[in-house]
C-alpha cells in the first residue's frame, strides 16, 4: 500500500505571517489554541490525493465546518466556532474538539486537539475534615466546585477505612454520601476521602478530606 504524505497547518484568518509547515505522517497530532470568543480558523492542507475532516461528538456542540470538510492535494478547510459561554451568560470551563483528517485511502491521519481558553476547574472540599458522632451511619461530605452537570460524572473518588461501608457521589458532583458502621470500638477513627477531576486538556486536579468519628456520642443540652 502506498503510504501518502499529508501536509497541515493552522493558521488563523487574520494572520499575515507566515507559518513553517512541518510534515505530519501517520497518527501524527498538533495542538491549536485559540480564545474564548467566537471566531473561525483555517486549516491548510496538501496531501498526495483526497482527504476528509471529520469532528468528534464534543466539536459538534461548539463547532462547525464553514465550507467543505474534503478536498484533493493542495487546499483548506475553516472551522466555526461559539464563545465559551455557559448557559450563555458567563465565561465557561476550557474546552476541546478534536478533529481527524484522513486521506482517502485512510492509512494517513493527522488529529488536531482544538483547544479553547475558559475557567480552569475549581474542585476542593467544602472543609478539610468532616467530624461525626460514634451513631451516625451517614454522612455528606460537600464539595466545591464549578463544574457543570456534564463534567460532574468524570469525578473519581476513593476512601480508606475498613469502617466505610458504601458511597455515593451525587449527580452534580456537588457531595459524596458516605455510609458506615457505628463506633463500638471505644476509640475514635478516621478515614481519607479523595477526589480527582482530569479536564479535557488532560490537567488532574485533586483534594484530600478527613472523616472523623467521635467514639462518643453527643447528648444534646436541654435548656429550661
Amino acid at each position: 500500500m502506498k503510504k501518502m504524505m499529508m501536509l497541515i497547518a493552522a493558521v488563523a484568518l487574520a494572520a499575515s505571517a507566515c507559518q513553517k509547515v512541518e510534515p505530519l505522517t501517520k497518527d501524527s497530532q498538533q495542538i491549536v489554541y485559540v480564545t474564548a470568543d467566537a471566531g473561525i480558523h483555517s486549516f491548510g492542507v496538501t496531501a498526495d490525493g483526497e482527504w476528509s475532516v471529520v469532528m468528534d461528538e464534543e466539536a459538534k456542540r461548539w463547532c462547525e465546518f464553514e465550507g467543505p470538510s474534503y478536498g484533493s492535494g493542495q487546499g483548506a478547510f475553516s472551522v466555526k466556532y461559539d464563545a465559551n459561554l455557559f448557559e450563555g451568560v458567563r465565561r465557561g470551563l476550557r474546552r476541546q474538539a478534536k478533529f481527524t483528517v484522513l486521506t482517502d485511502d485512510k492509512f494517513t491521519s493527522v488529529t488536531i486537539l482544538f483547544r479553547q481558553s475558559g475557567l480552569a476547574p475549581h474542585f476542593e472540599f467544602r472543609q478539610d475534615t468532616y467530624e461525626i458522632d460514634a451513631n451516625v451511619t451517614e454522612t455528606a461530605v460537600a464539595i466545591n466546585s464549578n463544574l457543570s452537570v456534564y463534567e460532574a460524572p468524570q469525578i473519581e473518588y476513593s476512601i480508606s477505612g475498613a469502617w466505610i461501608t458504601g458511597s455515593e457521589l451525587s449527580r452534580n458532583g456537588s457531595e459524596v454520601k458516605v455510609f458506615c458502621s457505628e463506633n463500638k470500638s471505644g476509640k475514635e477513627r478516621t478515614a481519607q476521602i479523595r477526589i480527582s477531576y482530569t479536564d479535557c486538556w488532560g490537567e488532574t486536579f485533586t483534594d484530600t478530606a478527613t472523616i472523623s468519628q467521635s467514639d462518643k456520642v453527643q447528648t444534646p443540652e436541654v435548656t429550661e
